[in-house]
């Protein structure tokens, strides 16, 4: 398979570099578990660069303003140093799917308190996306992206179900960026697709087994590309929990599925699955590390900003919530500097 690369990212790639130094290393977010309440958490995330501007007597909920500034100023950087903007552009789209999801849900509950849940930056500007919904003038969307929006509707006009909106709308979210990371033709994103689909698929398998849903219902929601034959979910969906971890054990989310599946035994959590995933998802971006050329680095910056923000959710949640650090501790995320 071709890949997007050379010389043209000699620039970016060292910008990225020069960034990554400021990535919230363990000893950093170790500060942050310690601090005695959320809002010294906020101090050091304005010490760590985070936001537009300097918080003017902070409380602790700001830090979900801080977070959206923070993945706004994330893919602003992203799309001025990439060579190539469509390198962003599939993990851009999803943040879209999300707006959808927001817009299509708000729209049907008849909740007018929704436009702080919207993601920005996204492909089509917040503004013009509500109003390709509510004026349901869909042209100007991508054609995988239309359809989802239109199945949606249409099945939600037949079931008032609103968790069939995320099933569609995940669904179709993987499905264009598969399709753009086909146009880009690099090897390192192809594959990462392929493993953020397998693990969609995984969650979702655990899932509708704790609905107790049918294979007919799975078989629908599965999502196409990864790597796992669709077989194995399938004939595992009525079969013995165990059948399913011995059907994988021999892949690369052998040990994963185990963990995961002995916690969800014992609590009826998808919690450690969550984490383990995501951990499993760092693991492959970190080989962007050693990349000197091409798109890789961006990608894995990307990635490891993200996990980043989710890890200072994580400590800002417990802290608020005064759950002990050494539960936080354990929920973290692996990192990536």
């Amino acid at each position: 398979m071709k890949n997007t690369g050379g010389t043209e990212y000699t620039y970016a790639v060292s910008r990225i570099r020069a960034i990554e130094k400021k990535l919230l290393n363990e000893s950093r977010l170790g500060r942050m578990i310690d601090a005695k309440t959320p809002e010294d958490v906020l101090k050091l995330l304005e010490e760590a660069d985070y936001g537009y501007s300097p918080l003017e007597n902070p409380s602790a909920r700001d830090y979900e303003r801080l977070l959206a500034e923070e993945h706004k100023k994330l893919y602003e950087l992203l799309k001025e140093i990439a060579p190539k903007s469509d390198v962003v552009m599939p993990f851009l789209y999803m943040n879209d799917f999300h707006n959808i999801k927001v817009i299509l849900k708000a729209e049907f509950s008849g909740q007018e308190n929704y436009r702080m849940l919207l993601l920005e930056p996204s492909a089509i500007l917040v503004g013009k996306l509500e109003a390709m919904i509510g004026d349901r003038r869909l042209g100007d969307m991508p054609a995988i992206m239309r359809k989802a929006v239109e199945e949606c509707i249409d099945v939600f006009n037949r079931t008032s179900d609103p968790q069939m909106i995320d099933i569609i709308l995940d669904k179709a979210g993987f499905m264009q960026m598969r399709e753009m990371a086909g146009q880009i033709q690099n090897s390192f994103l192809s594959k990462l697709i392929v493993i953020l689909i397998d693990l969609a698929n995984i969650k979702i398998f655990m899932r509708v087994r704790k609905m107790k849903k049918s294979w007919n219902f799975l078989q629908r929601v599965l999502i196409d590309g990864g790597s796992i034959d669709s077989k194995v979910f399938i004939q595992g969906i009525e079969a013995p929990m165990d059948f399913f971890a011995e059907a994988v054990r021999f892949s690369a989310y052998g040990r994963l599925v185990e963990d995961g599946m002995e916690y969800f035994n014992s609590s009826g959590s998808l919690i450690r699955l969550e984490m383990l995933s995501d951990n499993f998802v760092m693991s492959y971006i970190k080989r962007a590390k050693y990349t000197a050329f091409g798109p890789e680095p961006l990608i894995g910056y990307l990635f490891a900003k993200e996990s980043e923000m989710k890890n200072v959710r994580i400590i800002m949640v417990g802290k608020i919530n005064n759950i002990p650090n050494d539960i936080i501790r354990e929920r973290l995320r692996s990192v990536y500097a």
